[in-house]
């Protein structure tokens, strides 16, 4: 699902480069643990905070729109700088923003497209796209040497190293979500998912305790009622045996009285 920002002006941009360039070694820490996930949110956020206090008039800029953001610059970047090394060093067709050569210094030191000598200058939709040449790792953008002869249909595969998907220039605020987003949002849909389940057996636990303590309290009454009962056949067993004493002791006294 893919939704559309509002336009970032370039000193939006530029002051987005300055705000992630000093918060890019909390963004780039390695793993995708619950607290890195939450440490990397902040510091996205911490750039929206910058750009809305700047910009209180304009769009207010959610920390998911200037990661993306980010990444569409470093992406055009890498097109752009690919497109003038794949022209043997000749003039690029378009110029790089100071936004986006930022972009490419913050990245500095991973391997880079190196200019072919005599080169012909060819498209950057060519079959020689320079999205085959981005790797992204978590929320690291690695910048590859073009393998031989690439096939044109080569699949850049899927997963935490699959290849970012670049944007042509009027596509640059196009949202696409992020391989740390949907694993994040897969682990919040999760959590809900065992969160609704736990309810529903906290909710039957407490059906079936409200239903035994009933029934105990069904079986304490008829408890009751068979002592009472008990009770009623002891005192009448005890008359009983009252009224046979003396009607033996009249029957006795009557026997004794004949005799005389």
């Amino acid at each position: 699902m893919a939704t559309r920002a509002a336009y970032f002006s370039p000193s939006e941009a530029q002051i987005l480069m300055e705000a992630y360039e000093e918060v890019k070694d909390i963004i780039k820490k390695k793993g995708n643990t619950a607290t890195v996930i939450k440490q990397r949110e902040k510091a996205w956020q911490s750039i929206a905070d910058r750009l809305n206090a700047l910009n209180m008039n304009g769009p207010k800029r959610t920390w998911q729109q200037v990661k993306i953001k980010y990444k569409n610059i470093l992406q055009n970047a890498v097109k752009k700088n690919t497109h003038r090394q794949g022209t043997g060093g000749g003039s690029p067709k378009a110029d790089l923003t100071p936004a986006e050569d930022m972009a490419l210094e913050l990245n500095k030191g991973r391997p880079v497209l190196e200019g072919i000598p005599g080169g012909k200058e060819t498209s950057i939709g060519s079959s020689q796209d320079a999205t085959r040449f981005i790797q992204v790792s978590g929320s690291t953008v690695f910048l590859l040497e073009p393998p031989a002869q690439a096939p044109d249909d080569a699949d850049p595969g899927e997963g935490p190293s699959a290849a970012a998907t670049a944007h042509d220039g009027d596509d640059d605020e196009e949202e696409t979500i992020s391989l740390d987003s949907r694993r994040h949002e897969s682990s919040q849909a999760i959590r809900k998912l065992y969160g609704n389940h736990l309810r529903r057996q906290i909710e039957l636990a407490d059906i079936d305790i409200q239903y035994k303590k009933k029934k105990m309290e069904n079986l304490a009454l008829e408890s009751e009622i068979k002592k009472r009962t008990i009770r009623k056949l002891d005192l009448e067993i005890k008359k009983l045996e009252r009224e046979v004493r003396y009607a033996f002791n009249v029957h006795c006294m009557l026997t004794v009285t004949q005799m005389y």
